[in-house]
């Protein structure tokens, strides 16, 4: 899913897809919030979440007042609408940073070839790096063809309790030094599949 387009002149963007996310999730929960706690929410600077905030201001995602940014019904009906779901992992063998972050994509295994793509993308977030693990039945299976239950029985047990998978989703965990980074990857990874 794209939700702003790079532009064709003028300086790039310094905030991808997930962070546009990051920043209608931070807004879920109702509350008015400011540019700059939004900003330090997401992870960015003012000048990038000034662009994001009139992407989502022109779309009807958000509502901008003096008293703060708040979430549209528009916008909240998009977040529920993604086949998308974050959830914190308790520290693991399995994985290479210090935290780690799953990302469930639902009905998305088809697109996954090895995973190393999707580990890419999370490194180019700031990550640590990412696993991926694609449903197949009811094994979770990093690709190409390794069984998470026989040698991460913990892990496999942990993100069946988390999500409800299905046959034919993908979870990707991000890791990195703290969860902002983990999250980071988890999500920029998770993106490359929409």
């Amino acid at each position: 899913m794209k939700f702003v387009e790079l532009p064709r002149y003028g300086p790039v963007h310094r905030f991808s897809d997930f962070h546009v996310y990051k920043a209608l999730h931070a807004l879920e929960d109702g509350k008015r919030r400011g540019r700059k706690q939004l900003a330090d929410s997401v992870g960015l600077g003012e000048g990038s979440m000034r662009t994001i905030v009139e992407y989502l201001r022109d779309q009807d995602y958000i509502e901008v007042k003096q008293t703060g940014i708040r979430i549209s019904r528009r916008g909240a009906e998009l977040l529920t609408s993604l086949p998308l779901a974050v959830a914190r992992l308790p520290p693991t063998d399995v994985t290479l940073g210090q935290r780690s972050v799953a990302a469930r994509i639902s009905g998305r295994s088809d697109v996954i070839k090895s995973g190393i793509e999707q580990r890419d993308a999370a490194i180019k977030a700031g990550a640590d790096g990412a696993t991926t693990i694609i449903v197949v039945g009811d094994r979770l299976i990093v690709p190409p063809d390794f069984d998470l239950a026989s040698e991460g029985k913990e892990i496999a047990e942990e993100l069946q309790r988390i999500f409800v998978l299905e046959d034919g989703d993908v979870i990707v965990i991000g890791t990195g030094p703290d969860y902002q980074h983990a999250e980071d990857g988890a999500l920029a990874a998770a993106f490359e599949l929409f």
